[in-house]
């Protein structure tokens, strides 16, 4: 990308020394990828001009994606004299200063549109939100590295705020606005928020009364001063849309507090930010039923969305419809971070209805819709029914779960999306790991998730043996490279489980990388059950469904669906005497877990199959599960 090119840098520094009679390490040399030296010149003893030199040279060799590595660097005329550097290559950028390079170079190009076409920004308005909202929320108080939880769906406040944060120095935290009560005051006292930007609710006013419950002190106190006994840290509330309530600020009282303050601070700001600076707090469950916070850097998100925009070949003349929840990686990073790099426009999806969707693709004329296979699954239902003119559409990204040959042909072959991208990856990677090409052959992109991203590797590993298996033999798939997290926040031993000493993420998923370099994904080795491309853990239900008074034990698995991916079975057993039914335990669950986590099915049972050293066997429970579903399956053809 023109843009962020010339901020690409390779910095080196001197690790260790051999044959040269003065102290180097510790030292820093700077340079631009063009081999043009940014850093002041050393001051020796006496003079060494062949490091510089060899340097030089090497820098022009090795810019390029993000990366570190470490090599021993000769002296061409004195080969007993070295110097080890480690060699660093990056974007020296933040997510914000993108947002205003972009905004000059595109000024007048519209941005961001809203779901039903009433609000559209161009560049220059919407970097210009974004830089009140920033000095709105220093005004607040906001510090560098304070946590903002942004709880909202689809919505230009939503990405202005993603956007705004990050000038501000904040790291954002994205929630599900169908998070419910349980839920959102985990996630808040978890990721230390002192801020909360938040919609009313996505019914009425349901989150701002979850709110209230949760800290009934924002009711009797001053905007900005909140002290909750259950989340001392958070100290701000600001609400979008019209009406006020008690203790919070409103979203446009906020951008005027910033638009009437002056840039002083924010530009001071700016300059205590780096590129390799947590900007994203993004929550997954993983298969501890524990959320942890995934810490991603700017330099994480930005040289993973330049990846995608060049696997999707995005110009400033694509316009996408993001349909995809933005309190999601996928969301946040492959869509709109790709599209502000790219210069393209925003459509902005409320909330996913295939019908609308389509009805908003043809009317803005969108070239591109990124999504989970349940989108397009919908897309294809819908265009079965009636005809919709979406032929402007040219690409996207499919992922957040497995997907069939006869999805991939749909797309291609009856919405037209040729170019279309299949991509594999995980939060703690920023998201992606691998995809395909808008090139690649259709077998490429039916059967595979194509191959790593510029500058990540992977490897298939036996998980008995931790060795790497050959191409065409199955294993747990490892990845390595800029895009891994920094880890999980205030969680270091979970951190240690998944991210070993080399550097390799260990994703739990089991895999196979062939002999062209493409990678098959197979199977999960933890038990997250993935529901409509949303990672659901099995250990979160079973802990609140636990404590119905009636309930003994149970168990979640997921089960496989046509339309989802995943369905989840609950298998329960009740105390003796008890009467309970499914109807008592979905209802039990209504209004308290997000609708997404309510088992489909509830089957009752006297016993569970243990292994040899007492564990239930939730092999043996999926086996179960699928036998029961297909029963259904027969019933109900």
């Amino acid at each position: 990308m023109g843009i962020v090119k010339q901020y690409r840098k390779v910095s080196f520094t001197i690790l260790e020394v051999d044959s040269i009679p003065c102290s180097l390490v510790g030292k820093k040399m700077v340079f631009s990828d063009s081999g043009k030296i940014e850093t002041q010149p050393w001051k020796l003893p006496w003079p060494m001009p062949w490091i510089e030199r060899e340097l030089k040279k090497l820098a022009t060799e090795k810019a390029g994606v993000s990366g570190v590595e470490t090599k021993r660097v000769y002296n061409p005329e004195e080969l007993d004299q070295y110097v080890l550097v480690r060699i660093e290559r990056y974007i020296d950028l933040t997510v914000g200063q993108i947002v205003d390079l972009v905004a000059d170079r595109y000024s007048d190009k519209e941005a961001l549109i809203n779901h039903d076409g009433s609000v559209r920004y161009k560049y220059n308005k919407f970097q210009k939100l974004c830089q009140n909202l920033a000095n709105g929320l220093l005004c607040i108080g906001v510090r560098k590295d304070d946590k903002t939880a942004i709880w909202s769906s689809n919505s230009p406040e939503a990405v202005i705020a993603q956007f705004g944060t990050s000038k501000a120095g904040s790291v954002m935290v994205p929630i599900n606005p169908h998070e419910k009560q349980m839920g959102i005051e985990v996630l808040l006292e978890q990721s230390d928020a002192t801020t909360l930007i938040m919609n009313p609710g996505v019914k009425g006013t349901e989150n701002i009364e979850m709110l209230y419950n949760i800290c009934p002190e924002l009711k009797t106190c001053k905007p900005g001063a909140l002290l909750s006994v259950k989340l001392p840290m958070l100290k701000n509330v600001i609400v979008v849309g019209k009406k006020s309530y008690p203790g919070t600020y409103s979203w446009s009282q906020v951008i005027d507090m910033g638009q009437k303050e002056d840039d002083g601070a924010l530009i001071e700001r700016s300059q205590q930010l780096h590129y390799d600076d947590p900007i994203h707090m993004i929550y997954t469950s993983g298969s501890t039923g524990t959320p942890k916070g995934v810490l991603l850097s700017h330099g994480n998100i930005i040289e993973n969305a330049l990846a995608m925009v060049e696997r999707m070949k995005l110009t400033p003349q694509d316009k996408m419809c993001i349909q995809a929840p933005i309190f999601h990686c996928f969301g946040c990073v492959a869509c709109t971070l790709t599209s502000v790099i790219s210069g393209c426009s925003m459509v902005m999806i409320k909330k996913f209805c295939s019908y609308l969707t389509m009805k908003i693709i043809e009317r803005e004329r969108c070239t591109v819709a990124s999504g989970v296979p349940t989108m397009f699954l919908s897309f294809l239902d819908e265009i079965r029914k009636e005809k919709f003119d979406i032929s402007s559409l040219r690409t996207g990204i499919i992922a957040g779960a497995a997907c069939t040959k006869e999805l991939v042909c749909g797309v291609v072959e009856v919405l037209g999306m040729k170019d279309i991208v299949i991509s594999y990856g995980l939060t703690e990677c920023s998201p992606c790991i691998t995809a395909t090409k808008a090139e690649d052959a259709l077998e490429q992109k039916a059967n595979t998730v194509g191959y790593p991203i510029p500058g990540v590797e992977i490897k298939i590993v036996n998980p008995l043996t931790n060795e790497p298996v050959k191409p065409g033999e199955q294993g747990e798939i490892y990845t390595r490279g800029y895009n891994v997290m920094k880890g999980y926040y205030n969680n270091l031993e979970e951190t240690e489980k998944v991210l070993d000493q080399d550097g390799w993420l260990h994703t739990g998923d089991i895999g196979i990388l062939r002999e062209d370099g493409y990678l098959e994904v197979l199977c999960r080795c933890k038990d997250v059950i993935i529901r409509g491309g949303e990672n659901i853990s099995p250990k979160e239900i079973e802990a609140y469904i636990g404590t119905l008074a009636d309930v003994y034990e149970v168990y979640i698995v997921g089960v496989a669906d046509s339309f989802y991916g995943e369905e989840m079975m609950a298998f329960i057993r009740l105390h003796t005497g008890s009467t309970l039914s499914e109807l008592d335990i979905k209802s039990y669950c209504k209004g308290r877990l997000a609708s997404n986590k309510i088992p489909k099915y509830i089957t009752f049972v006297e016993t569970f199959p243990l292994s040899s050293t007492g564990k239930v066997l939730k092999s043996e429970l999926s086996r179960m599960a699928l036998a029961i579903t297909k029963e259904l399956d027969k019933k109900t053809s």
